[in-house]
Formats: structure tokens, C-alpha cells, sequence
């Protein structure tokens, strides 16, 4: 393959968007991820503190998302820990939608 082949073929696998470009998007949906999750979780101590409840909503919101984070790690990848924590965090996820529903049918 020559030099235009090359950049031709790459251009096609990326759907003719910049290398750089979609970089910067992984980062910043990477941070955002974390930022969201940090808010959530510090609205769910404050929300804690200030009505002395649980917040099994935000927990669930949060190992939700991991869940279906680690379940796309393993369908690119194939390996079995990937697997392991998809499977964990599934679990984890259902065990704080069941208390989320407990908490809202006892009120």
C-alpha cells in the first residue's frame, strides 16, 4: 500500500473524522463521566445529611452506568475480567433499584 491508500483506508475506518477529533471527544465525555458521578454522589450525602435517608437512586444511576461501561469494554475486548465486573456491577445495580423501589413504596 502506498501513502494514499493509506490515509484512504484510514479516513473510511474513522468515517472521515479527524484522529485528533475523536481523541478530544473521548477525553471529554471521560471527564465529564467523572464529574457526573461526583456530583451525583455528593448530591446523595448532602440529600443523606440533610433528610437522614439512604440514596440508593443515585448509587443505582451511577453502577448502572458502569455496568453498561464495562459490558462495552467487553464486547471490544472479550476478556473475562471485563466480564467478571459487568456481571458485579449488574448485580449491584439491580440490588440498589430494588432498595431505590423499597424507599419509595415505604413513604
Amino acid at each position: 500500500m502506498n501513502k494514499d491508500e493509506i490515509l484512504r483506508a484510514s479516513k473510511e475506518e474513522n468515517k472521515n473524522r479527524d484522529i485528533a477529533d475523536i481523541e478530544f471527544s473521548k477525553d471529554g465525555i471521560r471527564i465529564a463521566w467523572i464529574v457526573t458521578v461526583c456530583l451525583a454522589v455528593i448530591a446523595g450525602l448532602v440529600d443523606h445529611h440533610v433528610y437522614g435517608r439512604g440514596f440508593p437512586e443515585m448509587l443505582f444511576v451511577v453502577s448502572a452506568g458502569l455496568t453498561i461501561v464495562f459490558f462495552s469494554k467487553y464486547t471490544k475486548m472479550k476478556k473475562r475480567h471485563e466480564l467478571f465486573v459487568t456481571i458485579a456491577y449488574g448485580i449491584a445495580t439491580v440490588c440498589w433499584l430494588v432498595a431505590w423501589i423499597i424507599q419509595l413504596t415505604s413513604h
